[in-house]
């Protein structure tokens, strides 16, 4: 069972199938590279421009019509975060709880939230800096408030 910190049963569902390529798609695989340039220069994050090229654009998945992921597309146009918008989201989930907790002591329920943040995050640098995603030398407490 792959329960963390919940006593949530995990996930099921429908997966993707790769490798099929859709018929319905009007764009070309230059224009979809040049929109998520686009994006990405006008300061969505990865994760949104997914989102709005499924919604707005009737892309389904990068993967699916140009066999690369959209990380991999950022990386080689030079567009790639310093920190990945998984481990920032949760720096900024941090900093948020602990400001909460400076100012109300008494929440035992936060202090709580608050460790099992940070439990997550050096969980992700750790898993990063193996991968060679973040430098070996990267250090959490420069982001941290």
């Amino acid at each position: 069972m792959a329960r963390m910190h919940t006593r949530k049963r995990g996930k099921s569902g429908s997966k993707k199938v790769y490798g099929v390529q859709p018929t319905w798609i009007q764009y070309s695989k230059d224009e979809i590279i040049n929109t998520i340039v686009n994006l990405k220069k006008s300061g969505v994050p990865p994760s949104v421009i997914g989102i709005k090229l499924r919604d707005q654009y009737g892309i389904p998945t990068v993967k699916a019509v140009l066999n690369t992921k959209l990380g991999k597309i950022l990386a080689e146009k030079g567009l790639k975060d310093e920190v990945p918008e998984d481990l920032a989201n949760l720096i900024k989930r941090y900093n948020n709880v602990a400001k909460h907790v400076d100012l109300n002591p008494k929440d035992q329920a936060n202090k709580r939230g608050r460790d099992l943040i940070m439990a997550k995050m050096l969980r992700l640098v750790k898993y990063y800096k193996r991968t060679g995603v973040l430098d070996e030398k990267w250090n959490l407490s420069k982001v941290l408030r």
